[in-house]
């Protein structure tokens, strides 16, 4: 398991890097993971994200991947068919979310948090979508018509890197 100094540290890693830095670790990505890479661009394109959003969307995708990639078989490539399995393992979440009032959206995340086999990774993707950057849950970076589908779709490709470690 993933720990919270181990996220603190790989955040700051990131958050610090330099653009040529960032070109690199996405050229990294693209070799490593493409559809995951694809996947993350193909949302943010899709559900019309605001700049803002989709920079934020894919830099937690990108610290998910950098901290999944250290586990063991973490660096096994994520395929079309894992990606697949792991959206319609999701799918009755996304029902529930969308017919869910903004507290039950809270409380239904700390519980996924709480069950998650990676609950400090998944700790950082929601606090990183649903708080600004003091840490105030009441002005989160992403519009309340976005907040839902980035956390969806953030937490299947950290089910998809999960699912993908397990595996054979």
């Amino acid at each position: 398991m993933i720990s919270a100094e181990r996220v603190t540290r790989t955040v700051e890693r990131m958050s610090a890097m330099g653009p040529a830095e960032l070109q690199a670790l996405a050229n990294r990505m693209q070799s490593e993971q493409p559809f995951v890479m694809v996947y993350l661009l193909a949302i943010t394109q899709r559900e019309g994200f605001t700049d803002e959003e989709s920079q934020l969307f894919f830099f937690v995708g990108t610290v998910i991947w950098q901290l999944m990639r250290e586990n063991p078989n973490g660096k096994r490539k994520i395929t079309e068919k894992i990606m697949k399995r792991v959206e319609h393992a999701n799918e009755a979440l996304l029902e529930k979310m969308g017919s869910d009032s903004e507290g039950d959206f809270f409380s239904a995340a700390e519980t996924v948090a709480l069950q998650s086999q990676e609950p400090e990774v998944f700790r950082y993707m929601v606090e990183a979508i649903m708080e600004d950057d003091e840490g105030n849950p009441e002005n989160p970076p992403f519009s309340e018509d976005h907040l839902g589908v980035a956390f969806l779709h953030l937490k299947i490709v950290l089910d998809a890197f999960i699912a993908n470690q397990e595996k054979g």
